[in-house]
């Protein structure tokens, strides 16, 4: 009889215990996010301990009804206790196909001043709606097939979204900050990111005002992917911050960094500390410090983008003061050396648009560069730019005058794989050049016209008869102070270039 009795009571309280604790957890969970919940099925089992199993979660912010959910899911299971359910605890929940969707909101300051000098306790969290309306605890939450979405502010703006293959978040609670490990994807270049940290507490009111702190680290991701460069990335560093305003710090090496046009492995290192602005998906380059080579580069910019562009443009202002002019050569050149060799100081500008075309192609650069003691690997251009200075300081017939030293300065432009010299000059003892023209990138191919000016006259260049039959044309080609100016014109390769006298200043 009293097993009937039992029997009985355990039907009727069955589905009254069931509806119970999908009540009392959707409202602990709704409270806490200050939202709506639905599900397309809810399962229960109460002994031996509570498990739920569900489908279709649809977690939608009170204040977006309308809107898209602030967390979906395709699969959900939890486990608990009555005991827990009662005081707003769960042991562990599992999701799979979680969506995270921050909406757009109000417009962080990417300087935003710290808890304790608005006046607040450290360690205290700023506001938190949540914890004076529900105690929902969370032991465990594991999420596996993630997918973490920054919606911008600005319209035009790309989303920020980070998909999560596993995440394990322990002590999720209203009041304090839960532990979190994760492992994303990273998309391009891609390969997996492992993540640890802090997360929250969860800011009801503004998500995008939660705080988020944390290590990272990404090995092996390929940058062959980018058209035009190659070479295996390695990266790690830390960031902090709400989620609509990430400041990270890191480095970054690549040992074999390669450009097609080169094909010469180099090892590439940087350091930066960078803002993320999930305001319009924009990434600010604060400082960057690189080593290419033995090449010492700094730079500033942002990795900005638009839905109409399709994906982000790097835009960068690129200074050395301490470059090794051999490094930035032998990058790009396909020859087993570099063709010259010097000290190299520059500023420059740099716009790289998104999109499949090759980076030599699709790069633009502008700016200034000097080079100081310039050597040319070629014992024939060597030996021209010898023959150059004896004749400008008036002993062409002195051969100690030899591996001379050469000076350039000038202006640049890149686009399309051409760069632009719309001023170049060139000097060596007794001797200077001016020139305007372009060099292909591919095929390496000079195509410069301008003035040779020497000191000596021009009768000073030579020797025996041809010198004295020069004394009589040299008033013609003394100009301006030297001592002879003559056109010239310099095409060909840069391994084999042809200086000629461009004394009709045609081309061809």
């Amino acid at each position: 009889m009293l097993v009937v009795v039992v029997a009985t009571a355990s039907m009727f309280a069955r589905p009254v215990l069931s509806n119970w604790v999908r009540t009392e957890l959707a409202r602990h969970v709704e409270n806490h996010f200050d939202g709506t919940l639905n599900v397309d099925s809810f399962d229960v089992v109460l002994f031996p301990v509570v498990r739920i199993e569900g489908t279709g979660l649809k977690l939608r912010r009170n204040a977006a009804p309308d809107g898209p959910p602030l967390i979906s899911a395709e699969r959900f299971s939890a486990t608990t206790s009555l005991r827990k359910i009662w005081n707003g605890g769960v042991k562990q929940i599992a999701v799979t196909g979680l969506t995270i969707y921050i909406a757009p909101g109000s417009r962080p300051s990417l300087n935003r001043k710290s808890p304790t000098a608005q006046g607040q306790a450290p360690g205290t969290p700023e506001r938190a709606v949540a914890d004076s309306r529900s105690g929902l605890h969370v032991d465990e939450i594991l999420a596996t097939n993630s997918r973490l979405e920054i919606a911008p502010n600005d319209p035009a703006g790309l989303p920020l979204v980070f998909d999560i293959t596993h995440a394990r978040l322990t002590d999720f609670s209203p009041d304090k900050a839960a532990e979190y490990e994760a492992k994303l994807v990273n998309p391009k270049p891609r390969g997996e990111v492992i993540s640890s940290g802090s997360f929250g507490p969860w800011r009801a009111d503004d998500p995008r005002q939660t705080e988020i702190a944390g290590l990272y680290s990404l090995a092996k991701a390929d940058m062959s992917v980018f058209p035009g460069i190659g070479g295996t990335l390695d990266s790690a560093g830390h960031f902090t911050g709400a989620l609509q305003a990430l400041s990270v710090e890191g480095t970054a090496t690549m040992p074999d960094f390669t450009v097609d046009t080169g094909g010469h492995p180099m090892r590439l290192d940087t350091s930066f500390s960078t803002r993320v602005d999930a305001t319009n998906g924009n990434t600010y380059l604060d400082r960057v410090a690189a080593t290419l080579g033995k090449s010492k580069i700094s730079a500033t910019g942002e990795v900005a983008g638009t839905k109409t562009s399709g994906g982000k443009t790097i835009r960068l202002k690129v200074t050395s003061d301490s470059a090794l002019l051999e490094d930035f050569i032998y990058l790009v050149v396909s020859e087993d050396q570099a063709p010259m060799r010097g000290q190299l100081s520059f500023t420059s500008t740099m716009e790289l648009p998104p999109g499949d075309e090759p980076v030599i192609e699709a790069i633009k650069l502008a700016g200034n560069f000097t080079i100081t003691r310039g050597r040319f690997a070629s014992d024939l251009v060597q030996d021209k730019v010898d023959e150059l200075s004896r004749r400008g300081q008036g002993k062409p017939k002195d051969t100690e005058i030899d591996n001379v030293m050469s000076t350039f300065s000038g202006t640049y432009a890149m686009g399309n794989g051409v760069l632009q010299l719309p001023r170049f000059q060139f000097t060596v003892n007794g001797a200077g050049v001016t020139l305007a023209g372009h060099y292909a990138m591919r095929g390496e191919q000079l195509d410069f016209t301008g003035q040779l000016r020497l000191r000596a006259k021009i009768s000073q260049t030579t020797t025996g008869f041809k010198s004295f039959l020069l004394k009589a044309v040299d008033p013609f080609f003394r100009k301006q102070g030297s001592g002879t100016v003559l056109p010239i014109r310099i095409s060909g390769s840069v391994q084999k270039p042809e200086f000629k006298l461009n004394l009709f200043n045609r081309k061809g």
